[in-house]
């Protein structure tokens, strides 16, 4: 093997952390498509389906779906087709769009984020998979003692990257889309009392289109260390596209049914009612999976851009640990505050690093951006994005009335003006005379 091959070899092992993914390690788009769709067949989307229309009824909750969809799309084909373009992952984009310092203070949040996340959503599937094995086969579990095990199985998928998570996701969503149908199937008789529904009105139809917004905006900001692995852009984005914009809707819809038709709490529930709660709880486990080990991947990625000397493999290890401290100490409760914060601040930075990438210097992400300690016209963007969505969020101010649109809106307003400040200023600026 010779010394380029070795290299090559190695940055892979490290998932290219702070280098541009070569295009011999680029395939289709459908791994962006399994990774995304395979994602959004777990625990969260099932209990957001659940809250969502059974607070607006089916049709206006059908309607919710479909615009939330939409909006989440076109989001990700954006962010998708820029990363494979660009062939950058998180931390690298984070450098140039914001320099070394404020790369730094992005990534750190976005670690942080999704360390909590892993965290959190392994902790509700061990509580969720206890309350199922004691309803179905009346069998006591510590919810610890499902979640613990679950999240070394995980962390041993994540060291595979992100191929690993795309054969998870092939085999996932089939699986779930049959399951879901054989559940609708069965409550079939009862469809039309579903379609009659009109909901308890607890959600706002703008608050459940910002939830369904919401529920996959972190996985969209952290698109970049997986659409740099495909080959064509376009292809890139339309695998996102289609994941989020036809798959998503269709698992809202589809997971809706059994549970507002037999007025159970969530859809693990209606499936033990309905006699399918084993290959539900399945099905829980591998969504679980998927959803964790795509935060655990993008964070370890975030911190070995950082250290890097630290070897992929072994901070993926840490973070599992530092996830199993917080499971054990309860944390997940705790944290899911801090978590809705980081909902209104990360929907910017999807809109930051998009636009960074097209606009002229000094604010895009080439030339002079990376050497700088802090890009100010993106840091300002961040900012601005992020307090006009928390004042959205508390109904003070608001173009749309979704938080994480009118964050996104904020922060590329803020980002088109710094950056035609800069440019005019520039220009304007006054040259050294010629060395004679």
């Amino acid at each position: 093997m010779n010394e380029a091959s070795r290299s090559s070899e190695e940055l892979n092992h490290q998932g290219f952390a702070g280098e541009q993914v070569p295009e011999s390690a680029q395939g289709s788009g459908w791994r962006i498509f399994f990774i995304v769709a395979g994602s959004l067949c777990g625990l969260p989307v099932f209990v957001l389906s659940t809250r969502v229309f059974g607070s607006l009824g089916f049709v206006r909750g059908v309607e919710a779906a479909l615009i939330g969809a939409a909006i989440s799309a076109a989001l990700a084909f954006s962010t998708a087709y820029t990363d494979s373009q660009t062939r950058m992952g998180l931390a690298l984009l984070a450098d140039r769009t914001f320099g070394f310092v404020g790369g730094r203070i992005v990534k750190l949040v976005i670690a942080v984020s999704l360390i909590g996340w892993f965290a959190v959503t392994i902790g509700v599937l061990g509580a969720t998979a206890a309350s199922a094995l004691s309803r179905m086969a009346d069998i006591t579990v510590a919810p610890i003692a499902i979640a613990l095990p679950a999240g070394a199985m995980i962390a041993a998928m994540t060291l595979r990257g992100a191929t690993g998570l795309e054969r998870l996701g092939a085999v996932l969503i089939p699986v779930t889309l049959i399951l879901l149908i054989i559940s609708a199937a069965l409550v079939m008789p009862r469809l039309a009392r579903v379609a009659s529904a009109t909901g308890s009105g607890t959600l706002t139809f703008g608050a459940a289109v910002s939830a369904i917004v919401g529920s996959y905006i972190v996985g969209i900001v952290i698109q970049p260390d997986y659409g740099r692995f495909v080959r064509r852009p376009g292809h890139a984005g339309l695998g996102a596209a289609a994941a989020l914009g036809v798959a998503y809707p269709l698992v809202l819809v589809f997971a809706s049914l059994a549970s507002v038709a037999l007025g159970a709490p969530e859809l693990i529930t209606a499936m033990i009612i309905l006699g399918l709660g084993a290959p539900a709880l399945a099905i829980l486990l591998i969504g679980a999976w998927i959803d964790s080990a795509a935060c655990l991947y993008s964070a370890s990625l975030s911190i070995v851009s950082q250290f890097p000397r630290w070897r992929l493999s072994r901070v993926v290890c840490a973070i599992s640990l530092l996830g199993a401290g917080l499971i054990i100490f309860g944390a997940e409760q705790l944290f899911i505050p801090f978590l809705i914060a980081l909902g209104v601040s990360l929907p910017p930075l999807a809109a930051i690093f998009v636009l960074a990438t097209r606009l002229p210097d000094p604010i895009s992400i080439g030339g002079s951006a990376v050497a700088r300690p802090l890009a100010i016209g993106p840091a300002l963007s961040w900012l601005s994005g992020t307090m006009v969505g928390a004042l959205s969020l508390h109904d003070m101010v608001g173009v749309t009335h979704l938080p994480a649109l009118d964050s996104i809106l904020a922060a590329a307003a803020t980002l088109l003006i710094a950056n035609a400040i800069a440019r005019r200023h520039h220009r304007t600026a006054p040259t050294a005379p010629a060395a004679t």
